[in-house]
């Protein structure tokens, strides 16, 4: 199970280290919106999903987030602190619909 943490990404010169995507791709530390970087180099959009805990104010379940990247894009999305799961050890857990030609970096 990859974790990863929010990369600082600077004029100077530090760079963004995109991960490719996983079955398993879990997220870190994310106390505020944090922005994600998601790069689709394939030739069909991906689907991102990320399960929300919790439940509704009615009791439900709270809906899944899923978000569509299109093909051959650069993709910035928001990961909300509200995607950590208590039971998870405040993780942030990314299913794809594909993993193929995806890539990934959390920017903090």
């Amino acid at each position: 199970m990859p974790v990863r943490a929010a990369q600082v990404a600077t004029f100077e010169g530090a760079t963004l280290t995109l991960h490719p995507a996983t079955g398993d791709d879990k997220v870190v530390g994310v106390r505020q919106p944090t922005r994600m970087l998601v790069v689709n180099d394939g030739a069909s959009a991906v689907t991102l999903t990320i399960p929300v805990p919790g439940r509704t104010s009615y009791g439900e379940d709270n809906p899944d987030k899923d978000i569509t990247i299109p093909a051959g894009t650069h993709f910035i999305l928001t990961l909300l602190p509200q995607y950590q799961d208590p039971a998870d050890d405040n993780l942030i857990t990314l299913t794809w619909s594909d993993t193929t030609d995806v890539s990934w970096a959390v920017i903090g």
